[in-house]
């Protein structure tokens, strides 16, 4: 439990330095130091600054398996929706990896492996997620499988990037700049949907208000 206890907090430590620093500007030595903690130490548990990295990329895997697998069992719009929700709630939690993400899966081949196996596990369930809106009478899936592929990356290439994408711009994360996002994968399911657009577009937003304006307050991209 004590071995835990240390990894859990000189994870939580890198996290807080890679995001506000960047990964290529944080030593182990200097997580140590946050920790309060010899570098043996540290090294003891974490050989170097790439093991912590794939250590935090399990640890969001880890809160995906908890409850991202279940979406097709609530296919509704509202729901993808907090789908949309979720993933950039992640996404900030763990900027730095996704801001890093080319550099980091370039430089680390095993963590490219798990980045791309976990890739293919999200679009499959994205799909599968569709297919049950279609069988709600919700959505018209295409019939060549090619097509809805194209669909689902386009949507997961939008969720994945717009924080990203705000940040760019030297935005912040707020609200308005969520459902933005969520209005260019709407734009891109709208030939698809079934529903009425503006009780889509209507709904949806409403849903996305809700859960964002319910994760505190809207924090800002760090610079």
């Amino acid at each position: 439990m004590a071995t835990r206890d240390t990894q859990s907090r000189i994870l939580d430590a890198a996290l807080e330095l890679f995001n506000q620093n960047g990964s290529a500007a944080i030593s182990t030595n200097r997580v140590a130091a946050h920790c309060g903690m010899s570098k043996g130490n540290l090294h003891y548990h974490f050989r170097n600054k790439q093991e912590i990295v794939r250590a935090l990329f399990q640890r969001a895997l880890h809160e995906m398996d908890s409850g991202w697998y279940g979406d097709h069992l609530a296919p509704t719009l509202e729901h993808m929706a907090a789908m949309f929700v979720r993933q950039l709630q992640l996404i900030l939690k763990y900027r730095f990896f996704y801001r890093e993400l080319a550099g980091l899966l370039r430089s680390d081949p095993l963590l490219r492996q798990r980045f791309a196996h976990n890739r293919e596990r999200r679009l499959k369930e994205i799909e599968r997620f569709f297919l049950s809106l279609s069988e709600r009478g919700l959505m018209r899936i295409p019939a060549d499988a090619p097509r809805l592929r194209c669909i689902v990356d386009v949507t997961w290439i939008v969720s994945e990037n717009w924080l990203n994408y705000i940040d760019y711009h030297d935005r912040e994360v707020s609200v308005e700049a969520i459902l933005e996002g969520y209005h260019e994968i709407l734009e891109v399911l709208r030939p698809y949907l079934c529903a009425d657009p503006q009780q889509i577009t209507r709904e949806s937003y409403l849903t996305i208000e809700r859960l964002a304006s319910a994760t505190q307050h809207p924090v800002s991209t760090p610079a």
